[in-house]
């Protein structure tokens, strides 16, 4: 069970997607939330802080996991990129909203502690592949050395599209599918898009299965 901060986190990333930062009130958040406005300045002081408690509580939980992928020495180098991509697509899907949020924020937002997460969290992610790649190329498995903030770009930029253009591509292919199969959709989507990022990514390390 989430924590009542948690829990407040949540509702109000749910209105800041729907409504926009601007368009959600402290009361619009404490009554979705069922708490009072009291409970919210006690927790986190402004509309604001809670924001960047957001980013900050999402972009670290994401940051863990991939640390976790690059500490495995259990997982080969393939393994390795392959969860990761993994990872990251599924909480796409899964917290659709927050990425949402990513996405305008990266665009407008004047919060100097937001656009520092969101820098961090970048460098941070391209360092974790960098990483991987590097001993993938030492050990033969690899033979391209990528540039490494182009293949972030086309982790992120690829499913953030794909976020962006599913309803567009929902009716593409409902109209040129016969066996379109529209109840398992969403999963197959994300499935299909995880793969194709998957696939690009071994050409651009040089990766070819054994």
């Amino acid at each position: 069970m989430p924590t009542k901060e948690e829990h407040i986190i949540m509702v109000a990333e749910k209105l800041f997607a729907a409504n926009g930062y601007n368009g959600t009130s402290v009361r619009d958040i404490a009554a979705k939330a069922k708490v009072n406005v009291s409970m919210i300045s006690y927790y986190f002081g402004s509309k604001e802080n809670l924001l960047e408690e957001l980013f900050k509580w999402r972009m670290e939980e994401g940051l863990n996991f991939a640390k976790n992928i690059l500490g495995n020495d259990e997982l080969s180098e393939i393994q390795k990129i392959d969860m990761f991509v993994d990872n990251f697509v599924s909480r796409v899907q899964r917290l659709r909203d927050f990425f949402l949020l990513v996405h305008t924020q990266q665009v407008i937002s004047q919060n100097k502690n937001i656009q520092n997460f969101l820098k961090a969290s970048k460098i941070n992610y391209i360092e974790i592949n960098q990483q991987i790649i590097e001993i993938g190329l030492q050990k033969g498995v690899f033979t391209k050395r990528p540039s490494y903030h182009l293949l972030q770009c086309t982790i992120s930029g690829t499913i953030f599209n794909a976020m962006h253009g599913m309803k567009i591509y929902k009716e593409y292919l409902k109209k040129n599918n016969p066996d379109f199969d529209e109840k398992h959709f969403e999963d197959q989507y994300f499935k299909e898009a995880g793969a194709h990022v998957k696939s690009v990514l071994r050409d651009m390390i040089g990766y070819k299965a054994q």
